[in-house]
């Protein structure tokens, strides 16, 4: 024999002795790498944690879309597996795009439908994936150390071994990969249930004991963020559990694993004690919250809870309005400060006198659903949860396994804890959050725990051809889109950093161009405006805060329209922005400026007796407030009242003097300080120092 031909025998017996790997078993794990990273996935200079999230998740689950369409391509058929789950998300899908009829930003609604599609196609991969019990357990595990690092990440920052939200140690400090000690905490509890299938399923004991303090670490991080939603909702959550063991009776895998399962339930109390705000240990420890328990704990609850009750009864009016449906699938962010104004004038509204910030998200899912999609998004989300039940009910009705009744019933609890924290919540517009519920559905209804309730179709020939083309070119565009997206949230980044430096041509360079890379920009036009209003351009920053209207709406984008309006002499625009703001009962620095602006405007329209009362009520009210005495120096000059004109412009000039000094003294003194502090002293300087020589201008002109 050659050496040649030996060495060809040698290579064919290496080649037999190697493992084969089949494309499905790849296809899982690349399913688990996925919802491993994504809970883990931050990149510094992001608006939103939650944002760099979303793009991941388009990325990624178009990779695994494309790789199952080729697969197929392949194979010469595409059989693909629909859980009946998918219909009613179909019909939301649907519902999503007639709600764009109402919508104050069209794009809005195409973006977020894209979001919720995209984690409906990854359910259905999961479903179709998902074949074998160890599928199952490589998923869950992925979960699990995902969750864990998330929550070791928070409790360093909670103790400050790590930087959290402002430097300090705290709950206030936590939020680990997700941005909100309230997301990660739900994140962590809709798990609980779900990963103590891995105590039942795994055979290697190594794994099995890594698991139970794993569990035991992340459940007690959900209770050390001390959250009563969360509590309540993993309650009703193990209420449902007990009760459908009792219905289910799936005794085996107890039996068989009850020394795992004791050693689980024993670690879980004393991490309980431990880090539980109420446990008795926690005192010792020093890893509970604080102010769980005191008057000032409890009365923050109290606000907390009318907090969101104001939410409700806003996303209540959206949904007077536009019944059938509702303002549009992601507008309620932008239609808040609106409604939240005509809220206020009803007769619940006036038992609501005190300041609530403008909410992006109603706090409950259901109410949002109501107010962006109105009775239709109601119809459709019924259906879903029903037949969440009914798919849930049938797999576990006709299973006869009892070890797989128990992962159902795990998995159950997971999703009931995900459905009734939503109640308070909103973990359905979290990615991470999102990616947890729809594993968990498409693991339960999946070919690992039996075919119920689904229909199978198989394409072949032109139909397969048709569906991979379209799903590599509907893929392809949305990836492209979000990697755009992605580059110009950078750009918004770099220009505001750039206006912190004072760079503001610079900055408004660098905000037009992620403008053109931008599906829908929102803040960045604000951004824009103000660099613009920086450099004496009001026209040109009045259009652009006015897009913000549809875009991006803040207290801050009303007033700046009104303030520039009444410059430029638009007097009836500045009118109607400052009365819509006072009617949201906004901040108190909010309403004394609003105020000041109805002052003016007052004066502009020539209505002195109107500007004296508004202007004489601010100087009385914030004897401080430089620019109402301004004003009035401008007012009674104006009526040629020379001595009460000089007395206010004094006043206010003694008042500028006096913040310019403290101000250029602390940007002098501060050893350390950051580029947004930075930029606020400058721009308060720069301010001062142009009403202070507007005021000196005005003192020499009086006689």
């Amino acid at each position: 024999m050659s050496k040649a031909m030996a060495k060809k025998k040698r290579k064919k017996e290496l080649a037999g002795r190697l493992p084969r790997v089949s494309f499905d078993r790849v296809f899982v794990c690349l399913i688990a790498a996925f919802t491993f990273i994504l809970p883990l996935f931050i990149w510094p200079g992001e608006t939103e944690y939650g944002y760099g999230k979303s793009i991941i998740a388009f990325l990624v689950v178009s990779v695994l879309l494309i790789l199952w369409a080729a697969r197929s391509l392949l194979k010469g058929e595409w059989k693909i597996r629909f859980p009946w789950l998918a219909y009613p998300a179909g019909f939301l899908i649907v519902v999503g795009l007639l709600s764009m009829i109402n919508a104050v930003n069209g794009r809005v609604v195409i973006q977020s439908l894209a979001v919720f599609l995209y984690f409906v196609l990854f359910y259905l991969i999961v479903a179709n994936a998902v074949k074998e019990k160890r599928d199952v357990t490589l998923i869950l595990y992925a979960l699990l150390i995902s969750s864990f690092l998330a929550a070791l990440y928070g409790l360093l920052q909670y103790l400050g071994v790590m930087r959290g939200a402002t430097g300090g140690h705290g709950l206030n400090e936590i939020i680990s990969t997700m941005g909100n000690r309230n997301y990660l905490g739900g994140f962590l509890a809709y798990l609980l249930f779900p990963t103590v299938i891995l105590i039942v399923r795994l055979r290697s004991r190594i794994l099995r004991a890594i698991a139970i303090p794993l569990i035991s670490f992340n459940f007690g991080m959900a209770m050390l963020v001390n959250q009563t939603g969360i509590r309540v909702a993993l309650i009703i959550a193990g209420i449902g559990v007990i009760i459908g063991w009792a219905i289910f009776r799936p005794v085996e895998p107890l039996r068989k694993n009850r020394a795992w399962l004791i050693a689980l339930l024993v670690v879980l109390a004393f991490t309980f004690l431990v880090e539980a705000p109420s446990g008795p240990l926690n005192s010792v420890v020093g890893l509970s919250a604080t102010g769980g328990s005191s008057w000032i704990g409890r009365m923050w609850a109290q606000n907390a809870g009318k907090v969101r009750a104001w939410d409700w009864w806003v996303g209540y009016e959206m949904f007077k309005d536009h019944p059938l449906l509702g303002v549009g699938l992601g507008n309620y962010k932008l239609n808040f400060i609106p409604y939240k104004a005509k809220f206020l004038a009803t007769p619940q509204g006036k038992n609501y006198n005190f300041y609530i910030a403008r909410a992006a998200q109603a706090h409950n899912e259901y109410v949002q659903v109501l107010a962006e999609l109105g009775i239709l998004g109601i119809i459709g989300l019924i259906g879903l949860i029903g037949m969440t039940a009914y798919s849930l009910w049938t797999a576990l009705y006709r299973n006869r396994d009892e070890a797989d009744r128990f992962d159902l019933l795990l998995l159950t609890g997971g999703v009931i804890t995900f459905l009734v924290h939503s109640l308070v919540s909103f973990p359905a517009h979290l990615p991470a959050s999102s990616l947890v519920f729809v594993t968990l559905l498409g693991i339960a209804t999946s070919r690992a725990y039996g075919d119920a309730a689904q229909t199978t179709v198989t394409l072949k020939r032109a139909p397969l051809l048709v569906t991979a083309g379209v799903v590599f070119l509907f893929t392809i565009s949305v990836s492209v889109i979000a990697l755009r997206d992605y580059a110009a949230d950078f750009l918004f980044q770099a220009g505001v950093r750039q206006m912190q430096l004072g760079q503001v041509h610079l900055a408004e360079e660098t905000f037009n161009r992620s403008i053109r890379l931008d599906f829908c920009p929102r803040q960045t036009y604000y951004y824009l405006a103000i660099a613009k209003l920086q450099q004496g351009d009001y026209r040109g920053a009045l259009s652009d805060l006015k897009k913000c209207r549809t875009r991006f709406v803040t207290e801050a984008v009303y007033l700046n329209i009104a303030n520039v309006a009444v410059n430029l002499g638009d007097t009836k625009t500045a009118k109607e922005n400052v009365d819509l703001l006072l009617a949201t009962h906004p901040s108190k620095d909010t309403t004394l400026q609003a105020h000041y602006l109805d002052g003016i405007i007052a004066i502009r329209e020539g209505d002195y007796s109107r500007a004296s009362k508004i202007l004489e009520g601010l100087v009385k009210s914030n004897p401080s407030f430089e620019r109402a005495y301004i004003a009035l120096g401008d007012l009674y000059r104006a009526q040629g009242l020379t001595v009460s004109a000089r007395k206010n412009y004094e006043t206010a000039l003694k008042l500028i003097e006096k913040k310019l000094a403290r101000n250029t003294a602390r940007l002098s003194s501060a050893t350390r300080i950051t580029a947004q502090e930075y930029s606020r002293l400058r721009s308060e300087i720069n301010m001062l120092q142009q009403e202070k020589k507007a005021v000196e201008s005005s003192l020499s002109r009086l006689p």
